[in-house]
């Protein structure tokens, strides 16, 4: 079973159905990995950098459904002021990211779930770095 890690940006597109500046559905792919999870393909890991991120883009309510369909194989990563200080050091103008990854290896994931791929450059040596439809 494979090891998720979730990235801010597919938690937002996952409930907003988002679609790109193309018109190109991007909600979908992003939403189909909490189902997946549900029925036993991944889990999902979310930190709570994730959390902290999320809540200043929406309301923490908003995260009530997602969590409902995967509970179970949600796997909580919590960061601590160390963690910052280093992602800071790795990456003093775009530490966010760089934090993320830093979690995302910390945590044992086999990939980043994201949709800024290239802002994890860095780190696909140690781990795989796809978007939510290049998953399925």
């Amino acid at each position: 079973m494979a090891r998720l890690y979730i990235d801010t940006n597919v938690l937002v597109y996952a409930i907003e159905d988002s679609k790109n500046i193309y018109g190109q559905d991007i909600g979908s792919s992003s939403s189909k990995l909490f189902w997946e999870a549900a029925s036993c393909k991944h889990q999902v890991i979310i930190s709570d950098w994730t959390l902290n991120e999320f809540r200043r883009i929406r309301q923490a309510e908003d995260l009530k459904m997602l969590y409902s369909i995967a509970k179970k194989k949600i796997i909580p990563i919590s960061f601590a002021r160390e963690d910052i200080a280093l992602a800071k050091q790795e990456n003093p103008h775009h530490f966010q990211d760089e934090l993320h990854g830093i979690l995302a290896v910390r945590a044992g994931a086999d990939y980043i779930i994201t949709r800024n791929t290239i802002d994890f450059d860095k780190f696909k040596n140690q781990i795989k770095v796809v978007r939510p439809e290049d998953l399925f």
